[in-house]
């Protein structure tokens, strides 16, 4: 995904931060296996399993959760941490939640926050103080 500074349908055309695919496929709202887990779930509760009109009517993956503010980049003028999750400008600081994912994922982003923490913590060198 890339960030962009533009308009859109969403916004009521004011300007604002927009998302965009740089290759590959659109993220898809629905999911097979997760609309197979709510329905039985639903059904083991005597629930009613239901979704949100944006992603049934227009594959519009909507989400409660957060993301974005960090942007990673090349340099200070592109981004707020370097590909290492690093702080421009605050060695030492590193960035490894939410904020660093630049868009929706259409699904709650828990995993993709632990395994971008794990990536982060794997390109910190071990301190040469532990024994």
């Amino acid at each position: 995904m890339s960030l962009r500074w533009g308009r859109s349908l969403f916004s009521g055309f004011r300007k604002g931060l927009q998302s965009a695919l740089i290759s590959g496929g659109k993220p898809l709202a629905y999911i097979p296996q997760a609309n197979a887990a709510a329905r039985a779930f639903a059904e083991a509760a005597d629930g009613v399993p239901l979704n949100i009109l944006l992603e049934s009517l227009f594959n519009q993956s909507v989400t409660a959760h957060i993301l974005g503010g960090c942007a990673i980049g090349e340099g200070p003028e592109t981004g707020v941490i370097n590909t290492d999750h690093e702080l421009f400008g605050y060695p030492g600081i590193y960035v490894a939640d939410a904020s660093s994912i630049p868009a929706n994922l259409g699904v709650n982003p828990s995993l993709t926050v632990t395994a971008m923490a794990e990536r982060c913590m794997s390109r910190i060198p071990p301190s040469s103080t532990q024994g």
